[in-house]
């Protein structure tokens, strides 16, 4: 299976990254979402993160220009977006001239039912290839998602970053018939962590990339304990990854999605779980299977 990586990085989605790559996870390209951090600090840091992993996967820009209304997530990322580290701006990398949008279409068309696309940030460039070509979701048949929300004992709808930055095109994403749509919920990247001592730990490791882990993770280890009460680092998309290296790590069943895109309650994501659907909600994961793949690639 191939893969295209959309993503928005972002601490998580920098550990997500490095997680596919080091499991050899046959990644054919990166697309660039507007979401986490300003884009042009997404730039620089999905450079960042090649250069530490020594890889030269492309590197596709999406359409900025989509005019959704929103707030970054400093609060969580950090200024730059890799926590507290600061790096260069002197990379010298080069980014594709084509558009994310394009090289989803284009890849579609070469590996069809062969090819995975995975998103972590909001759903911009998924969306615009779908708006462009209206075939799409015949030939690429498999998707996989770190957004919306599924609590079945809440009464009140929570706004789910990915989905609130630009509501729309998740309505378009999960409106079209893709055969597979795999959904993994903002609940299950709540419970899912990594704990606080080992990711510490890591800062003293002799494997490069380790320690790079250690080091960016301790402004998402404080967001997760001020948010959520997590003594640890939450993983939103890595646990989403390893689910594509394990496939046991999380447990999905089928669903009906609805987005509210518009008016009063624009944001507003309600999942209902169904007998049939082309759409799997993550329901329960195994925290110790996804512990134990993290544990593997970082130590």
């Amino acid at each position: 299976m191939k893969y295209i990586i959309d993503t928005d990085p972002g601490i998580d989605d920098a550990i997500a990254i490095m997680l596919g790559v080091k499991n050899n996870l046959d990644i054919i390209g990166f697309t660039l979402a507007s979401g986490n951090i300003p884009t042009y600090k997404s730039e620089k840091n999905l450079k960042v993160i090649q250069d530490f992993l020594n890889s030269n996967i492309k590197m596709y820009k999406g359409s900025f220009e989509n005019k959704c209304d929103h707030k970054t997530a400093e609060y969580a990322h950090g200024i730059d977006g890799l926590g507290y580290a600061v790096f260069p701006d002197n990379n010298k990398r080069k980014f594709e001239k084509l558009k994310a949008e394009d090289f989803i279409i284009k890849s579609s068309k070469k590996y069809k039912d062969d090819l995975t696309i995975v998103c972590f940030g909001p759903l911009t460039n998924l969306a615009n290839a779908i708006r462009k070509d209206k075939n799409l979701a015949k030939r690429l048949k498999h998707v996989l998602i770190m957004g919306t929300t599924y609590n079945p004992e809440s009464t009140s709808a929570y706004l789910e970053f990915n989905v609130n930055v630009d509501p729309s095109s998740a309505r378009v994403v999960f409106d079209a018939p893709f055969d597979d749509i795999k959904v993994v919920t903002h609940e299950i990247g709540v419970r899912s962590f990594v704990e606080k001592e080992y990711v510490e730990n890591l800062k003293n490791s002799d494997k490069l990339l380790s320690r790079f882990v250690g080091l960016i993770s301790e402004k998402y280890i404080e967001f997760s304990y001020d948010n959520y009460g997590t003594i640890g680092l939450g993983t939103p998309d890595p646990t989403t990854m390893a689910s594509l290296i394990d496939p046991n790590i999380i447990k999905f069943e089928p669903c009906q999605v609805e987005i509210v895109s518009e008016g009063s309650k624009k944001g507003e994501c309600h999942i209902k779980l169904t007998d049939k659907s082309n759409i799997m909600v993550s329901v329960d994961f195994d925290l110790e299977k996804f512990r134990d793949v993290f544990k593997k690639t970082f130590n």
